[in-house]
Order: C-alpha cells, then structure tokens, then sequence
C-alpha cells in the first residue's frame, strides 16, 4: 500500500457504527500487532490497537543520538538570550490566514492563527464534528501524520523525516522528539539557497548556517538530560524561533504536546521553508523591503514567473484604483523598474529559482503613513481589472537601514543664537549618516560599532566692558581647562555630549570701573575615536569643531524671523489686496524681546517704488511678551516677488525714522496670477524653479521675478511626469511627482512644463522635474 493510500485510509478515522464516539479526522493510519496494514473488512472487524507509544528510534542514522553530550563553545538561555535567525517572512500570509472554522478555538485562542495556517496547509483536517481540540495531546502516531504532510507542503521527503519513526503508539509524544522532529523537516526542506540553511553535522547534531559555535544556546534541562541530537534539535528550534522553552532557560524535554502548540511550532518551522500559499503573496522581510512568492496549487514555488509591482502612498491607497477597477496611474507608482504599472509585459520581473522575487529597497514615505505595495502575476498583457481584488499587498511604514557613510556634528543652539546663560546647557549631537545619494539619511553604526573623541577646552574672560553678541567667540586653542571623553553613538548611529559653564565670578565682586561682564569659552573637537584631528565633513550644517559662549552680558536683538500667513496671494489686477505677515524677535540668548518697534519694508515700498507694484506699510509696532508682532499691509499691482525685511525702527529727536534690518528677518512672497495662455509658460524658458508647490490643490507656483508676476500651474491625473536629477528624469505617477515637491526643503527643484493649454482641461501637459540636492 502507498504511502498516499495509507493517508486516505487514516482520514476515515473510527468506525462508522460508533456515533457516540467522534470521528478522529488526523488519527492516523491503524496498524496490525506487527507493525502491517489492516484494512477494516467490515466494521465489526474495527480495532484500535493500545501500542506501546514510544516512537521507537531506528539503529544506524540515530545511533550517535545515543552518545553522552560532549562540551561545545555554546552558552545556556538566560534572561538575555534571543533567537539569532528567526524567520523574515512567513507560511502564514495571505489565503493561510483564513478562518478554518473549528468550533472549538475562538478568535481569541494563543493559537487560533497557527491553527487555521494548518488546516489551510492540509496539514490538519481537524475531528468529524468541527472540531480541532487544541488542548488534546499530540500523540506519536499523529505526529508522524503531521510531519509527513508538513513534509509534503514544504516539498521535502517525509521518509528522511519520519523514516524511523514506529508508525504506531497513541501515547504523547513529547517535546523532545517533537523538536527532532520538526529539527529533520527543516534539514530536508532547506538549501544552501534558502535564508538559512538547517544541516546535520557528522555525529547527527543539528546545525544552523547563520549561528555561529559562539552564539549558539542551549536549554540547561535539554543539555542534562538528552543526547547530544535530541539536545541540538532543541536549541536549533530556539535560534530559529520556533520554540521558546517553557521558561527559566528550560526546554521541559520530556513534557507532552498539545495540539494548539504543535500546531505554533510546525507553522514557525515551516516559515524557514519554501512553503507559501497557492497564487502570489507579499510580505516585508526588512524595513523598506519586501519579498513577492509566487506558488503552485501544491504550495511549491514557480520560477520565472513575471511580477509586476505597484505602490502608492499609504493615505492615497484607497485612490490607487479607478472606478472601472483599472489603476489610478496618478496615484500609483512602479517599482523595480516595471516600465508599465499595473499591465504584465516582458520588463517585469520575474521570480528565481525559489519561486520569490525581491524588488529591493523600496522608498516609504513615512509621512503619509506609510507606502502600501501591491504585487499580482498573470499572462503577457494582463492588465489590472478589478479595482485590486485579489492582489497581494502590504503596506510599508519603516524605511530601508542606511548604511553609514559620515558623522554629522550638530548642536541645539537655534539659528542666530549667538549667546548662552551662565548655567544652561547644549547638547551636541554626533549623528552617522548615508551618503549623499540617501540625501545624508540617518543611519546606523556599523558592524564594529562607532566611537569618537570628544576634546573640550575652556577659557574665562572676565571683567570685560563689552560683549558683542554679532561676534562669535574666539576658538579656545590653549585652555585653562582641558578634557577629553570617547562616545559611542547607539544603535541609532546617535551619540551625544553636553557643554555648561558655571559663572567665574555670580556676584560680581571684584569688577573694575571698566566693566563687568564675564564670558566663558567653551571649543569643542569631534574626532575618530583615538585621534584628536577634526572629522573632515562638507555635510550641511556639520561641524566638528565650535565654540560655546557662556556670558551675563544683557540682552540685545539678534535676530528675527519673517513668515507671511499664507504662500502667495493673487496678484490685484484692480485696486488693493491685503497680506498679513508675523515677526518674532530675539535676543543673543534666544529669548524673545518685548517692545522691540518692528517696521516693514520691501522692494516694492521705495519712494517712488522700484517696480510697479507698491506696498504700504503701517508704522512700527512694537512686539509683545513673546516677542511677536503681526502686521498687515495692503499691496497694488498686477503681481511679483516681494522681498520683505523686518527693520528695526529707530527715530532722532527731529522725528527722523531710521530703519535697520534684523538679520534673519527676511522672506520672499510671492504676488501671483494664473497662466492663462500656452505662450505665457513657454516664455519661462526651459526649466523654472518651483516656488511653492501645492498637493491639496495640484498647484505649483512658477517663474517671475521683482517686476513680473509668478504664474499659478495646475496639474492633474492626466497629465506626464518625470522625476529625477538632472539628466536622469524617469516617467513617473502624480503621486511620486508629488512626493518629489514635497521633500524640496530649499525650494530649489526646477520644472519644466511642456504642451500646457490652460483653456483645456483635458489636455495632456508634461512636467519634468529636476531634483536639486538641498544646501
């Protein structure tokens, strides 16, 4: 009789003529005294068999499993111990997630899902009357039964995993031979391709490709009292994450099994496998990555199989398909490279040997809650139809690790703070970052760790007259004060050190009639860890060398900040239209200054005006606790860049005005007026910088100048995008073109906009944009 026959033999379970007594669906085959088939002749002639059941071990392969345990470079579980190559992906994804609809394990059983992934499987059918029993022990004979058919969904040979395995015995198996059990599917069932590889050393342990004799863990019990196989299948199963012990460091080796947990540790073991469900499936195997299976009906992988792969962001995912059920190409971006979204044709990808394709890094914007990723095969020319049904997906929300490429030196001190109090404290902040192609991305220490040497050197000036807080202080090269610490950055790529300074001298004691304002120098160097030369850096805002000026000098205005209430208004093409900008002023110390008179002023407030366009505005004002004042004006004209000043105003005893700019206090706004011609974006040239870019709207602002009024362009779903650096613009989707605009902190990417009719909506216009790196 065939194995096969046998199976359908066991799945008949007891006697039809003993309804009292349920119907045993995963009992598995019956056998004679003697080990042979006995095929039930009628029912009558029905018998269970009481055998012994021990699952008696075969001589040969085994007999080293009989040898005392010898010592190894492993270490016993502790509180700190963890799995060193659990599985990325898993069995359980997709269709195997369905509800099996046992009646005994409810949506909040510990081991509901496991469950229904091995029914899904075939792994289990479960008992005659809808039920699985999850607290039932696992037998022996039942766990050759599932063993066998794990084997078969994993594409691996059930007889290198049960071969000599006694087919009868209805005691419970315990976990000692569970873990050898699943310890042999794993060897049968991977490669030397496979993530990681399970094998058999030469005296028949166990041993994982990724774990190294140092890393590897034992459970103190297991290693007391089993053999030295039956110990390294237990600890195998640990580092691969499908058993965790029964706690305290203990495996319990002799403990039974019950179906609900036999069916978590099959599934987990399975996850190392090539068994996936029938069709295609998506999951993230890292973050920004994702792998796509494709499999048969028998769970087996299909190779070159073309995936075509699709993404769009995670809060536009609901707009990625149009309502006849085809793809919303504004919303939907390619991935990999596949020249046509959502259409199967000879670019796509295709999946290896081990029916997976992996696409690569994928860009997830974090912002938008994530990128979802969809993936589907078919034949050549497919195209989406059914507005996603039935394609696989997964949704992104942590991006691709960085590889460190530099350390980025930065402190907390505000832009234009030129001054700290006496006692308060700055952090400086040692970050690794990517290269300049990851946009200088933060990024995580490498393999042997980061570590720097942080030099400070400290001076006192004391009893000073002045203390110009335009002038920064002067490098400490010689201090009265030296000290040198090393930091270790995290596993962020992050390290940190602080600077304060106490004052020299609180009360003032001992000040001349020259002055009495006492500063503290604090010169800080970063260098490579063991060496005191400044890391080398033309990163953006870095520096590994500064200074920190610690004085009790008063308080003087700095600096300021201008920011209109809105991006850009429309131009008045008749009388006058009004805008509202707010200042904010502050001292050396970053404080805000209160009653400070602002005034503004710009290119178009000159007397007579520079331009046609005039402003008007209102006189000082003075700015409150916070150090704020909002100050509205009215503009005329037909539209143009406003360059505004914030000036601080001061006025002679002869009512004369003088205004002086604050340093920072400046913006540009921008007086608007829509294209209405084709001609008017031709005449911007080639490529224009976009000046503000809306997505509420699908809005950019183009083009202008002082005396000529930027132009207000509308984009839709149906017109072309492309995106990219210069000279590398690829076709792209709305959304990445969107997306594009929005990570353009300096307002620096050029456009350029072809076949644009502003009198027809459904003309087709092309947008290239060409991403400039920030400064």
């Amino acid at each position: 009789m065939t194995r096969r026959d046998k199976e359908i033999f066991s799945e008949l379970g007891d006697c039809p003529t003993a309804p009292s007594r349920p119907v045993l669906r995963d009992k598995p085959r019956t056998s004679g005294p003697h080990g042979g088939y006995t095929p039930p002749l009628t029912c009558a002639f029905c018998l269970e068999f009481a055998s012994s059941g021990w699952a008696v071990l075969a001589t040969g392969a085994l007999v080293a499993s009989l040898l005392a345990v010898g010592a190894s470079s492993a270490v016993a579980l502790d509180e700190d111990s963890k799995p060193n190559a659990q599985a990325a992906t898993s069995a359980c994804v997709g269709d195997a997630t369905g509800d099996m609809m046992f009646s005994d394990v409810s949506e909040m059983h510990a081991f509901r899902g496991a469950i229904d992934c091995l029914a899904y499987y075939g792994i289990t059918v479960g008992y005659g009357d809808g039920t699985f029993r999850p607290e039932a022990d696992v037998s022996n004979e039942e766990m050759v039964l599932f063993m066998e058919r794990a084997a078969g969904a994993a594409g691996a040979d059930a007889d290198a995993v049960v071969g000599d395995f006694a087919m009868t015995g209805s005691d419970p198996v315990d976990r000692g031979d569970m873990a050898l059990l699943i310890a042999r599917l794993l060897v049968a069932a991977t490669t030397k391709e496979s993530p990681v590889n399970v094998t058999n050393n030469a005296d028949g342990t166990f041993a994982v490709s990724t774990v190294m004799d140092k890393d590897w863990d034992f459970f103190a019990d297991s290693r007391r009292s089993q053999n030295r196989v039956h110990d390294s299948a237990a600890s195998a199963l640990y580092e691969l994450g499908v058993a965790q012990g029964t706690g305290m460091g203990y495996f319990s080796p002799g403990a039974s099994v019950n179906r609900g947990q036999m069916a978590a540790f099959i599934t987990r073991a399975l996850a190392h496998t090539s068994a996936r469900p029938e069709g295609v499936t998506i999951q993230t195997d890292e973050p920004g990555g994702v792998i796509i299976s494709v499999r048969d009906a028998n769970f087996h992988p299909v190779a070159n199989a073309p995936v075509d792969i699709f993404s769009a962001r995670a809060d536009q995912a609901d707009e990625a398909f149009s309502a006849d059920g085809s793809c919303n190409m504004a919303r939907v971006t390619a991935v990999a490279g596949n020249a046509a979204r959502c259409e199967i044709d000879a670019l796509d990808a295709i999946t290896g040997l081990d029916g997976n394709n992996d696409p690569g890094a994928i860009d997830v914007n974090t912002d938008a809650g994530g990128t979802t990723v969809w993936a589907w095969t078919g034949e050549s020319g497919d195209k989406v139809e059914d507005g996603g049904e039935g394609i696989a997906s997964v949704n992104l929300t942590a991006t691709a690790p960085v590889g460190a490429d530099a350390a980025k030196v930065t402190t907390d001190v505000p832009m234009g703070v030129t001054r700290q109090a006496f006692g308060s404290t700055v952090t400086v902040t040692i970050q690794l970052v990517g290269d300049a192609e990851s946009d200088r991305a933060d990024a995580g220490p490498t393999d042997d760790g980061d570590s720097y040497t942080v030099t400070l050197r400290s001076m006192a000036d004391l009893n000073e007259a002045t203390d110009d807080p335009a002038t920064a202080g002067a490098e400490v090269t010689a201090g009265t004060s030296v000290s040198t610490q090393t930091i270790a950055v995290d596993a962020s790529g992050k390290g940190t050190f602080t600077i304060t300074a106490a004052d020299p001298d609180p009360n003032n004691d001992d000040d001349p009639d020259s002055g009495s304002i006492d500063r503290v120098r604090v010169s800080y160097t970063v260098a490579a860890a063991g060496t005191s030369t400044a890391l080398a850096t033309d990163i953006t805002g870095s520096s590994a060398t500064g200074t920190i000026t610690f004085s009790d000098a008063p308080g003087q205005v700095v600096a300021a900040s201008l920011k209109p209430t809105v991006s850009y208004l429309t131009a008045p093409t008749s009388g006058a239209a009004s805008n509202v900008v707010t200042v904010t002023v502050v001292d050396q110390y970053g404080k805000p200054v209160r009653g400070h008179l602002v005034r503004l002023s710009s290119n178009h407030s000159s007397t007579p005006p520079a331009d046609a366009d005039v402003s008007k505005f209102p006189r000082a004002r003075r700015t409150d606790s916070s150090g704020t004042v909002r100050i509205g004006y009215s503009h005329t004209g037909n539209g143009s860049i406003e360059a505004l000043v914030a000036n601080t105003s001061t006025t002679a005893d002869d009512g004369t005005e003088t205004l002086a700019a604050i340093t920072g206090g400046t913006a540009n706004f921008y007086w608007a007026k829509a294209a209405t011609t084709a001609t008017e974006i031709t005449g911007l040239g080639t490529s224009t910088v976009v000046h503000v870019a809306d997505a509420d709207s699908n809005t950019l602002l183009i083009g202008g100048g002082p005396s000529a009024p930027p132009l207000i362009v509308r984009y839709d779903d149906n017109d072309q995008y492309s995106v990219g650096a210069s000279g590398s613009e690829e076709l792209t989707s709305m959304a990445a073109f969107e997306e594009a605009l929005a990570k353009d902190e300096d307002n620096n990417d050029t456009v350029a906009v072809t076949s644009y009719d502003p009198t027809d909506s459904s003309d087709v216009a092309r947008f290239v944009l060409t991403v400039v790196a920030d400064t």
